[in-house]
């Protein structure tokens, strides 16, 4: 091994743990955007259903099943203690 390539391991693994905090400052707020989506969203569902746009529009509500599904298990880790 070279000491050029050593140096360059050397200095990706000092900028690790750099990457891994911005990565959780980075995912702190999707986390908190997926938690309310996820908590808010099936209130939507009633005024849906009471309109008939479940009926007329499945596509669309099961889309919108689907993205409730996704911010659940994206929201599901915010604010907790780590």
């Amino acid at each position: 091994m070279s000491v050029r390539s050593t140096s360059l391991t050397h200095a990706a693994t000092e900028s690790l743990p750099a990457l891994q905090t911005l990565a959780e400052l980075a995912a702190r707020p999707v986390r908190f955007v997926a938690f309310w989506v996820a908590t808010l969203l099936p209130f939507t569902y009633l005024p849906l259903l009471a309109a008939g746009a479940v009926t007329t529009h499945r596509v669309a509500f099961a889309g919108l099943i689907g993205l409730n599904a996704v911010a659940f298990v994206v929201g599901h880790g915010y604010n907790r203690p780590e």
